[in-house]
């Protein structure tokens, strides 16, 4: 994200600051502006890798298959973990149906994030440059 904001033409931001702008004023208006495309590209591929990280979620959440309340502080289990934990002990059937039936739910939430991603880019690509 750091080198983003770099991409930025110096003479932008100095313009900006020539003419009274605070530093959040130059980020808000100038940088972030100038930048749009590859800030939301860059946050939509950080959400696309953290929808498929498996280990690091399975760690720091807990890693616990029951429900017993809706508590966010409880521990718990996500799709990617489940797969991770329980796909090489599964025995032919419905566990091993399930898991693969989760792989594919998993597959399908990540193919619609990166599909509005991909849209949300094309269309902030083709508004550059556009007042609005």
């Amino acid at each position: 994200m750091r080198d983003v904001f770099e991409v930025t033409p110096p003479m932008l931001k100095e313009s900006a600051y020539g003419l009274g702008a605070t530093t959040w004023e130059v980020v808000s208006k100038v940088v972030l502006p100038y930048t749009k495309t590859g800030v939301i590209g860059g946050i939509m591929l950080g959400l696309g890798r953290a929808l498929g990280e498996t280990m690091a979620v399975t760690f720091v959440i807990g890693n616990m298959n029951q429900l017993d309340s809706l508590s966010l502080f409880e521990a718990a289990n996500s799709i990617t973990s489940a797969l991770a934990n329980e796909f090489a002990e599964a025995g032919e059937g419905l566990h091993q149906a399930s898991l693969i039936y989760l792989g594919l739910v998993l597959f399908f939430i990540t193919f619609v994030v990166l599909s509005l991603s991909k849209l949300l880019l094309l269309r902030l690509k083709r508004n550059e440059g556009v007042r609005s």
